[in-house]
């Protein structure tokens, strides 16, 4: 009986030593998986960057898409609501803002309070940007800053036939 025990103990031994083995390994897998998972998530300007490289925004301003060429359905009650109703609508999704910080603030309240004309009230399907071009008419231009996701409303020079997007 005493062999039995001696040989169950021997074993037992083995198989400890093979178990702290593999969860070593496993440990030191997790580690390094942290550690890399770790350094993807670092941003960008944290990482050194090429001499010839201006701004640590430069790629990333570059590759962003522009969510203002995102299409949508434009389809407003033009008995109700003004431009400036139908602008917020249609910023809202791409986290757009409208600001009144511009050279003419009162040219861009007197757009935001007319009411939606006839040719957009029911336009189809176009691009946010289109929308808003044909919301404020052909005697002004948007502003963008997409930076900061602003739009701005003003009114083109002289001598300026049609708006530009």
């Amino acid at each position: 009986m005493t062999e039995f025990f001696a040989s169950f103990s021997r074993t037992a031994e083995r198989r400890t030593s093979t178990h702290i083995g593999a969860m070593v390994r496993w440990c030191a897998i997790g580690t390094l998986a942290a550690l890399a998972a770790a350094a993807a998530s670092v941003p960008r300007p944290a990482w050194a960057l090429p001499a010839d490289t201006a701004s640590p925004d430069a790629p990333a301003a570059a590759s962003a898409p522009n969510r203002l060429k995102v299409g949508t359905r434009v389809d407003f009650d033009p008995r109700r609501g003004t431009v400036g109703d139908a602008i917020g609508f249609l910023l809202e999704p791409v986290h757009y803002h409208l600001t009144m910080r511009t050279v003419d603030p009162l040219i861009s309240s007197a757009v935001l309070r007319r009411p939606v004309p006839a040719i957009a009230a029911h336009a189809g399907v176009m691009s946010i940007e289109s929308a808003l071009l044909l919301l404020i008419g052909d005697e002004n231009r948007l502003v963008v800053d997409h930076a900061n996701r602003l739009i701005a409303i003003e009114r083109l020079p002289a001598g300026s036939s049609a708006a530009t997007p």
